[in-house]
């Protein structure tokens, strides 16, 4: 998923806690692409394979990580959990829309429900079809709805 869907998550994810600032909760939320591209600097991932970042089993460690870290200096159970479920809820949207997520360093052992491949969207072969118009409204509309729960939860407060 590209970043609109993520960062949607972490805007919708405001309504839970109001002691945690947006840009920690979006950072949260894109932490695994984030990794990704130092993963990809360092030549440790690739696009056709990045178990460091994207792999199920990695994901868990970043969430628990994520959380630990966040926990260490607000020293809150609540937030911290909300913290890790940002960092992994990214792992999950990518599951919905991939099909080639490694379960950890295995590079057979590939998961996801491929949404975006079965609606003929690519990201190696970005052209304007069908599927990319498809995609570019589901991640448009995710982010609606995120920025929507976001705005109406602050007046609120």
């Amino acid at each position: 998923m590209s970043p609109t869907g993520h960062l949607a998550i972490g805007f919708a994810a405001k309504k839970y806690t109001h002691d945690i600032s947006l840009p920690i909760l979006l950072i949260a939320a894109y932490t695994i692409d984030l990794l990704y591209f130092v993963f990809i600097a360092l030549k440790m991932e690739s696009y056709a394979f990045n178990p460091w970042s994207h792999s199920l089993g990695m994901a868990i460690i970043w969430s628990g990580l994520g959380a630990l870290i966040f926990y260490l200096f607000k020293h809150n159970k609540k937030q911290a959990l909300i913290i890790g479920l940002l960092v992994f809820s990214h792992w999950i949207l990518d599951f919905i829309v991939w099909d080639n997520l490694p379960i950890f360093f295995d590079s057979t052992q590939r998961i996801g429900l491929g949404l975006y491949p079965r609606i003929g969207f690519s990201m190696s072969q970005i052209q304007l079809n069908l599927g990319s118009i498809l995609a570019t409204s589901l991640e448009l509309l995710m982010l609606v709805v995120g920025l929507v729960l976001y705005f109406r939860n602050r007046r609120k407060v």
